[in-house]
């Protein structure tokens, strides 16, 4: 990534994140209702609800990992 200031920085993870949330909201409702379709209401239900939730902790992990400032190796 390149060098941003940090208000940019800022930004462009706020940005990631949400994108991030988005497609997994997305599929996390797409799982739920799959589950949904081949079992009950319920099944689906308890399906979605821990990935809604579980969703939002690994778009953030993953927001921070992609926009992480890298460090150049030194050509020793």
């Amino acid at each position: 990534m390149l060098a941003y200031p940090a208000e940019e920085r800022d930004v462009v993870l706020l940005s990631t994140y949400l994108l991030t949330l988005v497609v997994a909201q997305a599929a996390a409702i797409g799982i739920g209702l799959a589950v949904e379709r081949y079992y009950t209401p319920y099944t689906g239900l308890m399906v979605f609800i821990p990935l809604y939730f579980c969703f939002f902790w690994l778009a953030w992990l993953f927001a921070v990992r992609i926009t992480a400032p890298r460090t150049r190796q030194r050509d020793t």
